[in-house]
């Protein structure tokens, strides 16, 4: 029977972590060992090591199964203790998570140091994993020597006779073995269940989101033909036309559809956040509305602004949404009705706030006067899938992509609650600054009519996409500002096109069957190395200019004049000073 060994095996691959180990642990009278490939790694683990020292990049890329069956093989008792040191960062929580999540089952007695650690720090940490590995050692010699008292015993009880009281409590003992091991049963069938709904929800959502982005990235393309068919027709009419305010109202709708997009896409996770200056009283004013429409007649919304028009840097779209979220969950936990308030504020953070670095925020607060969150609940309220909701109201992720959505945002969610007295969530945001410029994402305004069209003529445009609604609103809008336009409805007919002398510049979508636009603007500028291109696509995250130079991503639905702007310009960029 091996005894235990102050032995500990580190495994470093970059830098001098390991050396550096090394010498601490050896002053400490500690052997190691130093390996330098995952696969020693795992061979080096027996039942007798004192512990394992490893950084968290030297298990990038490693497959860690071979590791998960060592630690199976293992005995009962024996529960190697792993130290990771990790890179400090403000997403320490996340990359925990995340690291402990890819982590083998069987890897639990686990310890994460921050880097840069003190000497103390590493040491100490190390000696506390032998010291618990070397209690192992001693409850496996305690529990070997209880196995062969435990042996004697039986053997002497097989010796004696058994009473009829003795048959009935080995019967009594026997039962109650059954009931507890069918108890156990139960309850894995139980959490089975539990894991297999969850997995069938997380797979309907996927779907779900695929869905919704397919259908935003369709309707977008209506859009973008309505667009640009009422701007055709304003450009027809003259400037007291009393038609023009009737289709300038149109264009106007076509914005809230774009932002509705948006918000698929958003849902979708197609795209990511586009953070930019936001204001955020003025976003909370916008908003009114549609918070209004989606409460019940029993519910009545306060408001409060008074960040003193802050703009901070964020993804409007993408907080309307968290805010619509709290606003849901504010009114599903006042089933009888009550108040909702939202509010607005500055607020100086100082050291004192663990989560947030120090300065100015705007923190926007929606608060509700219903049944509150219990303090068991309130620890896990963030966790993706953790719903309170009965089944089939609630998906559990709304306040997990609240809290997503507010990190990526370089900012954070906190709630307060007290159950039976109403809840309060908080979004923190960083102050950008201030000022009066309007936050982009919505259509350029307009008068109705084309602007400045100097430089169209002469300039050659080939435009490629496949839906022909689009291709000949863009076409005609062209035309109209005089520039010289041609136009295909597949990559390959729009390739067979391109010549020495034609296009100037070559307008693509990316979303087409058989080649992306992509691959189009990649082949064009083989043919035509440097052409300058505009890639209009109705997504907002893709791969829309990897390998492609001298180009600009336009996205849809678009203004007319926003598509001659980006042509001019990359024109005259292409032409030189």
């Amino acid at each position: 029977m091996k005894a235990f060994s102050r032995h500990i095996v580190i495994f470093a691959r970059f830098g001098r972590d390991a050396r550096v180990a090394e010498m601490l642990l050896h002053k400490r009278a500690i052997a190691t060992t130093t390996v330098d490939s995952f696969d020693a790694l795992v061979e080096a683990i027996d039942p007798h090591i004192g512990g394992v020292l490893l950084t968290d990049e030297s298990l990038s890329g490693a497959n860690l199964s071979s590791l998960e069956d060592k630690l199976h093989a293992l005995p009962s008792w024996s529960d190697v203790p792993f130290i990771i040191l990790t890179q400090r960062s403000r997403f320490e929580r996340v990359h925990h998570r995340g690291l402990a999540g890819m982590l083998p089952a069987r890897m639990t007695n686990l310890v994460f140091i921050e880097r840069p650690a003190s000497a103390l720090a590493l040491t100490s940490a190390v000696e506390a994993a032998l010291a618990g590995r070397e209690r192992q050692f001693q409850i496996r010699d305690e529990l070997r020597a209880a196995a062969t008292m435990n042996e004697r015993l039986s053997a002497a009880e097989e010796r004696l006779a058994r009473s009829h009281a003795e048959l009935e409590r080995q019967v009594e003992d026997r039962t109650h073995e059954l009931r507890e091991t069918n108890r156990r049963l139960m309850e894995e069938i139980q959490e089975r269940t539990r894991a297999e709904e969850a997995l069938a929800h997380a797979q309907k959502m996927e779907a779900v989101g695929r869905l919704t982005g397919g259908i935003a990235h369709d309707f977008n393309n209506l859009l973008m033909a309505l667009v640009a068919n009422l701007e055709l027709a304003r450009r027809k009419l003259d400037r007291d036309h009393a038609v023009l305010p009737l289709l300038n109202n149109a264009l106007r709708v076509t914005e809230r559809g774009s932002k509705l997009s948006g918000q698929l896409l958003a849902f979708s996770r197609i795209q990511k956040l586009v953070l930019q200056p936001v204001d955020i009283d003025a976003r909370m004013r916008d908003l009114m509305d549609l918070a209004r429409h989606s409460l019940g007649v029993s519910h009545t919304i306060e408001a409060h602004f008074a960040a003193e028009s802050r703009f901070v840097i964020a993804d409007s779209n993408q907080i309307e949404l968290a805010i619509l979220n709290l606003v849901n969950n504010a009114r599903d936990a006042m089933q009888s009705g009550g108040v909702i308030t939202l509010s607005t504020r500055t607020r100086v953070l100082d050291d004192a706030d663990t989560e947030l670095p120090r300065g100015e925020y705007v923190e926007i607060k929606v608060s509700d006067t219903g049944t509150g969150i219990s303090e068991v609940a309130l620890h896990r309220i963030f966790d993706p899938f953790f719903t309170t909701k009965p089944v089939g109201k609630g998906t559990g992720l709304g306040l997990a992509q609240v809290w997503g959505i507010a990190h990526q945002c370089g900012g954070t969610v906190k709630v307060e609650s007290e159950f039976g007295k109403g809840a309060s969530f908080s979004i923190l945001l960083p102050v950008a600054g201030s000022g009066s410029e309007e936050p982009a994402g919505t259509l350029p305004a307009s008068d109705g009519f084309a602007a400045d069209a100097a430089g169209a003529e002469g300039t050659s445009v080939l435009i490629i996409d496949d839906d022909d609604n689009v291709r000949e609103s863009l076409v005609a809008g062209l035309e109209m500002d005089a520039f010289e336009v041609r136009d295909a409805p597949s990559g390959r007919e729009g390739l067979a096109m391109i010549g020495e002398d034609f296009p100037n510049v070559l307008v693509v979508d990316y979303a087409m069957p058989a080649m992306n636009g992509a691959e189009v603007a990649r082949a064009a500028q083989k043919i035509r190395p440097g052409l300058p291109i505009v890639m209009v696509t109705g997504y907002s995250d893709t791969a829309a200019l990897d390998g492609v130079a001298n180009a600009e991503v336009l996205r849809k639905p678009f203004s007319l004049a926003e598509l001659s702007g980006h042509i001019a310009r990359l024109r005259r960029s292409a032409a030189g000073p």
